[in-house]
């Protein structure tokens, strides 16, 4: 799914109330080299080590449970990279005062055949994509060469037209891979969202009831995001690094960033964000 022209005002969900909100085209170096970390097929930005996917996977489950909420009008995501075999698209699936509404979301994806395999309704599309998170270097593709590069890592997209102290839920669209050489079976769609586990836990829906982010606050505006992209038991490895972002604009909603993950992350992870703005 590609999404490389500027978005329109659009309501994020049909199925949310009317959030006014502008996703913006893609920006940013599209040259940034990338590394590979534990999996042949991971595909990072240079900033990202096996030092923060520790911290990631190490990180307060309660801060990830406590939610994400915008600092400003504006928020300002950046994809860092996935270790994830199979391809994602980032969504921005609530926003505002109110809490997500999972019943509502589900409700249009099983009306419309009643599968999560989006033969007739697909729930992510231009008004709330920001990232396809293997475009450019399908499992396919980097096992024919292992060379390709995901084309969207170290871009960034802004969210405008929020209001200070919304909430804000973010998704996860994990679409099917199948490969039989590598005996990878994954036929049907499957989301994950940030936040308290009920965000994951609809009736309806193929939900665990689990937390599937792991969050760690690196100033009062800015954190650092993973997804966990498979279902919690026997299948999830609890890693937290199959998606990586980074959100400003943003903070967890507890009320004080938990200060050891600040002061921990400080010596990973924040000198090269600060370097990076400067530049």
């Amino acid at each position: 799914m590609k999404a490389l022209i500027p978005l329109a005002l659009v309501s994020l969900l049909a199925v949310q109330p009317a959030q006014a909100a502008v996703i913006s085209a893609l920006t940013g170096d599209t040259s940034l080299s990338q590394s590979q970390i534990d999996e042949w097929f991971s595909r990072y930005a240079q900033s990202i080590t096996s030092g923060t996917l520790n911290q990631l996977s190490q990180a307060s489950v309660e801060l990830a449970s406590a939610g994400l909420k915008a600092t400003s009008d504006t928020v300002r995501v950046t994809y860092l990279g996935t270790g994830a075999a199979r391809d994602s698209n980032l969504f921005l699936a609530s926003s505002g005062s109110g809490s997500f509404d999972t019943a509502s979301f589900w409700s249009d994806i099983y009306a419309s055949g009643g599968t999560n395999n989006l033969g007739s309704y697909n729930p992510v599309d231009d008004s709330n994509l920001l990232f396809s998170t293997r475009e450019g270097c399908s499992y396919a593709e980097a096992k024919d060469g292992n060379s390709c590069s995901a084309t969207q890592v170290g871009l960034s997209r802004e969210i405008t037209g929020l209001t200070s102290g919304d909430n804000l839920v973010f998704g996860l669209q994990a679409l099917p891979l199948t490969y039989n050489a590598d005996g990878i079976s994954l036929v049907n769609t499957n989301y994950f969202f940030s936040g308290d586990s009920s965000n994951n836990s609809d009736a309806q829906g193929w939900a665990d009831g689990a937390v599937h982010t792991r969050v760690i606050q690196l100033d009062a505006n800015t954190v650092l995001v993973g997804f966990e992209d498979t279902w919690s038991g026997n299948q999830s490895d609890y890693d937290y690094n199959d998606m990586i972002f980074i959100f400003q604009g943003v903070t967890s909603a507890v009320p004080e960033p938990a200060p050891l993950a600040l002061a921990a992350t400080g010596l990973l992870l924040l000198p090269w964000w600060r370097r990076r703005q400067r530049r």
